[in-house]
């Protein structure tokens, strides 16, 4: 188990110029992908078909290594049938439709296919790839050794009954991890309490008329947890968690966190103790254990749409 965690998304402040869609909804337009709220997404109007597929291109305005994308908040289904396809692009040319545009169908470009995530814990228990099951999706970029300005997302949903493909938020970055710890020789210094939310928490509206009917409305929902860094005093670790703390602080508090780099898990958070989260407390007085405890807040999803 590794814990991987993204703090920069590339595509933040890009302007509406920077996005090419092949079709894009009147309502939920590009720049939703990166709102910071996966709760307001993106849409086109197609699912896409055999060598027609819908697609999103990014100009990231200079040339970025990427290591990491998440989809957050996505309606993509099962993506097992022959012409179905989600696959991340790069190059340096442009953008399809564009003056001196990419050959994007040459194979010497930057391939990642994204249906091949990590593999889905509970095995035949759902009978379904991850896509289906999980509403964020989450790879390592398979060609990060160099660095590109333009990123195609491609997208073939053929068994999507929507009509149309939904993306809450979408993010380009580098993933980190923290650095091994020194209680065991290993990372047990950073975990998560629970490791895995148990359930999730729903926001609902709940009325009752004067007559004793119930009204009951769903609206969406979300995870918490805590990610809990504890060390002893080796000036390394602590140094390093401290770089960790600070470079959360510049993103208002909003970062990726993968709990295991094993499993289809992925959240995007906030931190809800912002105000006291760098605070640390110590215990015993020889080998000073220091502890800093960061409630996470996965932000918020489901919320229903036009």
């Amino acid at each position: 188990m590794i814990l991987l965690y993204v703090l920069t998304n590339y595509l933040d402040e890009l302007p509406i110029g920077s996005y090419v869609t092949k079709s894009t909804d009147d309502l939920y337009i590009a720049t939703n992908l990166a709102n910071e709220r996966p709760s307001l997404p993106y849409r086109t109007t197609e699912i896409g078909s055999a060598d027609d597929p819908e697609y999103i291109c990014i100009d990231l305005g200079g040339s970025y290594v990427v290591t990491f994308i998440g989809i957050f908040n996505h309606n993509f289904t099962l993506l097992e049938e022959p012409n179905d396809l989600l696959t991340l692009k790069a190059c340096d040319d442009g953008c399809p439709g564009v003056s001196g545009a990419c050959d994007w169908t040459q194979t010497g470009i930057c391939f990642t296919d994204l249906r091949t995530m990590p593999s889905d814990p509970c095995g035949v228990c759902s009978g379904t790839q991850p896509i289906a099951n999980h509403k964020n999706l989450w790879h390592k970029v398979d060609c990060t050794d160099i660095d590109y300005q333009f990123w195609l997302l491609e997208m073939i949903d053929t068994t999507n009954t929507d009509g149309y493909l939904e993306i809450g938020e979408l993010v380009l970055g580098q993933w980190q991890q923290f650095p091994r710890g020194i209680l065991t020789g290993d990372d047990s210094w950073v975990r998560l309490s629970p490791g895995r939310a148990d359930g999730p928490e729903f926001f609902m509206g709940k009325q009752r008329t004067h007559y004793g009917q119930d009204w009951s409305t769903y609206y969406s929902e979300y995870e918490r947890f805590d990610l809990v860094l504890t060390t002893q005093n080796d000036p390394c670790i602590v140094d390093a968690i401290h770089v960790f703390l600070k470079a959360v602080q510049l993103t208002g508090g909003r970062f990726v966190l993968v709990p295991d780099d094993e499993k289809p898990f992925c959240y995007y958070v906030i931190i809800d103790n912002l105000r006291d989260y760098a605070e640390r407390k110590i215990y015993g007085r020889t080998g000073e254990l220091r502890e800093w405890r960061l409630r996470l807040k996965s932000l918020t999803e489901g919320v229903r749409l036009l």
